[in-house]
């Protein structure tokens, strides 16, 4: 693997390098419309990706695959950590670096096709007779990020949900039953993890519950449905942020709740890793963790006993109404450059078809992420057997996205940097969601600037 080191502008020069780039993006060359079989000359193309233990090995033998059918083919595949990919493509755009083609996050999406900086798909080369097929292959709310007057700018891969996922056997130690006493509400959600918490003096052995606290998405990722359901937004119809309003206040209560009303939690012992995020989950360092879909591969790497035993499930989130509760959804789209040349916009679109033409191959690397498409796949028997997929599913298909900003970094950054202060330093919530507030509303001001 070749990884590329960026030197850092600023966030201001980052921004208006976009700007420029998605200049120059306006006039690059039309896709070429010649058959692919014919190009038989040399293409080089770079193409960049998120890592994750199953779903990146399954691209990088998807990508492998298809240069093995082309010869005349060479893909320069890299990699980064889920939470920095974002941030080295506006790094690239910004000093004329960026890949060929790339996997975006969809909360990225809005300031791509803002400044111009996706080439349009041609959804007949991935195999649509019309927009309206394209289109209704997949969840509305999706397409939405990826579409843009009536144009295709995002090929969707990847869409899921998250789920609470319980330790049942220590469920089981302290009396509980995962599948009837699993909290479908806050409150819940605290009184359960204060009883699954083990302590020795002031040391936890086992925290009752646990959040993300190493990833400044993770953090978005996690709040966002809080947030949500507590009736706040993320900015209203003005683009100023309200996280500090009442709403956001209660909802950062609830946040803050597990550590200091139930005293289930240590907010600065944790193990997780960008790789794996959940693993003190896995390592039943703690007894519930709000996450992404576990293969059994995962679990099986990090805790034999675990998966041979099957002693871990999935539930819904808990609610602020109880048995009402959802997650965040989110998702990845295949993109080209718009500043890619015709030849290597063609092959793209040729290993973007090729690369998502097997979708039960995909899951058999992968499961169980789910797919953004919404038939071919859920129905296969291969699916079906996987445990609990149709929890995993249901929290695809109920669960909310994440705020479409043009500042999303900014934000993110601004909201992980007010949850350590106010888990790590006890700050007080309202004065530092006026902060968190304050910061994103000047980034949101600078990018109009720019």
């Amino acid at each position: 693997m070749s990884k590329l080191a960026i030197a850092g502008p600023t966030r201001r020069d980052v921004v208006r390098g976009i700007g420029v780039a998605g200049l120059g993006a306006a006039a690059s060359a039309p896709l070429a419309r010649r058959a692919f079989a014919q190009t038989k000359t040399p293409v080089n193309i770079s193409f960049w990706t998120f890592d994750n233990p199953q779903q990146r090995p399954w691209v990088h033998k998807r990508v492998k695959m298809f240069m093995e059918q082309n010869p005349h083919v060479k893909i320069d595949f890299q990699w980064f950590a889920f939470g920095d990919l974002g941030k080295k493509i506006s790094v690239g755009f910004a000093t004329g670096t960026a890949p060929d083609g790339f996997v975006s996050q969809d909360w990225f999406m809005p300031v791509w096709l803002d400044k111009g900086l996706l080439a349009p798909l041609d959804f007949k080369q991935l195999g649509y007779d019309s927009y309206a097929a394209f289109t209704g292959d997949f969840a509305k709310a999706f397409v939405d990020g990826a579409t843009k007057d009536g144009k295709v700018y995002g090929y969707p891969m990847w869409f899921y949900g998250y789920c609470n996922y319980l330790n049942a056997k220590q469920f089981k130690e302290v009396g509980l039953d995962a599948e009837k006493d699993w909290p479908q509400n806050w409150e819940q959600l605290g009184e359960v993890a204060k009883k699954m918490t083990v302590k020795d003096g002031h040391k936890f052995v086992r925290q009752g519950f646990k959040f993300a606290m190493h990833a400044a998405q993770w953090t978005m990722i996690q709040f966002n449905p809080i947030l949500l359901q507590s009736g706040g937004t993320w900015f209203d119809e003005g683009g100023k942020c309200t996280v500090n309003n009442d709403a956001g206040v209660r909802a950062m209560t609830i946040r803050a709740s597990i550590a200091r009303k139930y005293g289930a939690e240590d907010p600065a012992d944790s193990i997780a890793t960008n790789p794996i995020p959940g693993m003190d989950f896995l390592k039943e360092r703690a007894s519930m963790f709000f996450c992404h879909p576990l293969p059994i591969s995962l679990v099986t790497a990090e805790n034999p006993a675990m998966a041979a035993e099957n002693y871990f499930r999935p539930v819904q989130y808990p609610g602020v109404q109880t048995g009402k509760g959802y997650s965040t959804t989110y998702g990845f789209n295949l993109v080209i450059n718009a500043k890619a040349a015709a030849e290597k916009q063609e092959t793209l679109h040729n290993l973007y078809k090729f690369m998502m033409s097997d979708l039960v191959d995909a899951w058999k690397d992968a499961a169980p992420f789910t797919f953004a498409k919404k038939t071919g796949w859920a129905d296969k028997p291969e699916v079906q057997k996987f445990p609990y997929v149709n929890e995993i599913i249901r929290a695809k298909d109920e669960g909310v996205f994440l705020p479409r900003s043009l500042v999303f970094n900014e934000l993110a950054d601004s909201m992980h940097r007010a949850v350590q202060k106010i888990m790590l330093s006890k700050a007080d919530i309202k004065a530092t969601l006026d902060e968190a507030a304050a910061e994103v509303d000047r980034a949101s001001a600078a990018y109009k600037r720019a």
